[in-house]
């Protein structure tokens, strides 16, 4: 249980990582019906994340992810084999390019004019964010890959799912706490949060998809040797 749960957390960590989503809820709380736009951004996330998770780990339970003894599937590895391999890739391309960004280009079209937004559009926009992002995809599956790789029972696999989407949220809980709970300063410390991973943004990605891409492959090569 306590293996599992530590996998389970490093990959949702993966997920909460996302520059885009920060960036997006920040606009959001800046503008007319910040509170609501906010709220509903972070529910079509959290909806978005949990039926995806929820239709992996039921995948891999069908497909036997776990071993009679215990362990996990051959094809487990192999596929966190994949995930490792397509990380790294995503890693070195971070490390190519020039973010526009960086050099002061215009957010993304998706991100424009979020002024103008309702909370129906603010939700979609939120499952869009967590569905366009490779990493996102890889991460949430292996989340789900490494819930159902050992046997442990119904409510064992529950609380991995419930902790998964929690940590896979805090990235856009956290500028929605600050927002409620900041008082006169919360303005102020989301914009300088919004500044720093706007300057930051390609590295931070680049960072990321290396240590994730070493993990996947670390217990792939674990699981297959």
């Amino acid at each position: 249980m306590h293996h599992m749960t530590g996998q389970v957390l490093s990959h949702a960590v993966g997920v909460a990582i996302s520059p885009l989503a920060l960036i997006a809820i920040i606009l959001m709380l800046a503008a007319p019906r910040g509170r609501a736009n906010a709220l509903a951004f972070v529910a079509g996330w959290i909806a978005t994340v949990t039926v995806l998770l929820l239709g992996v780990t039921a995948l891999g339970s069908a497909a036997g992810a776990h071993r009679p003894d215990g362990g996990p599937a051959t094809w487990v590895s192999w596929f966190r084999l994949g995930f490792g391999i397509l990380l790294l890739l995503m890693a070195l391309r971070q490390f190519r390019i020039h973010n526009a960004w960086e050099t002061g280009g215009e957010l993304p079209p998706r991100l424009r004019r979020l002024d103008e937004f309702r909370p129906g559009r603010c939700a979609a926009l939120g499952a869009i964010l967590v569905l366009s992002n490779p990493k996102n995809i890889i991460q949430t599956a292996a989340g789900g890959l490494s819930v159902v790789e050992r046997d442990t029972g119904a409510l064992g696999r529950t609380l991995s799912v419930v902790i998964f989407v929690l940590i896979a949220s805090l990235g856009i809980l956290a500028p929605l706490a600050v927002q409620f709970f900041g008082g006169s300063t919360a303005h102020a410390t989301l914009d300088r949060w919004r500044q720093w991973t706007v300057r930051n943004h390609a590295g931070i990605m680049a960072a990321l998809f290396l240590i994730l891409g070493a993990k996947s492959l670390g217990d792939a090569l674990d699981g297959l040797l």
